[in-house]
């Protein structure tokens, strides 16, 4: 019981110690936007571009082996042209990183 008692002591503890250490708060710091000139944006759009057709022909394929079905995949060719026109409408910007935790909100 006395053993039992200590190391759940200790492991309370060491949770305790570990709720104000730097790591956790190191996600809350805003990243500031960088303001790409139109050569930048046309080359960036470009590549984009690319990504979006071979993202095309890639589920073409998978369509024509068998392991999608046509309307899966008009689903997901549609879902890429929307985050394309997202991305096109705030000048090709990387949005900002959402974590998975509750515990990073206060």
């Amino acid at each position: 019981m006395k053993k039992f008692f200590v190391i759940c002591l200790t492991a309370c503890s060491l949770f305790l110690v570990n709720l104000n250490h730097p790591a956790a708060h190191e996600n809350k710091a805003k990243t500031e936007s960088v303001q790409f000139t139109d050569a930048q944006k046309s080359e960036i759009a470009k590549i984009q571009k690319q990504i979006l057709a071979d993202k095309k022909i890639l589920i073409e394929k998978y369509v024509e082996y068998g392991a999608l079905s046509k309307e899966e995949a008009d689903k997901m060719v549609s879902h890429f042209e929307k985050h394309y026109k997202m991305m096109e409408e705030h000048n090709f910007q990387i949005p900002p990183h959402r974590p998975h935790t509750g515990l990073m909100h206060k």
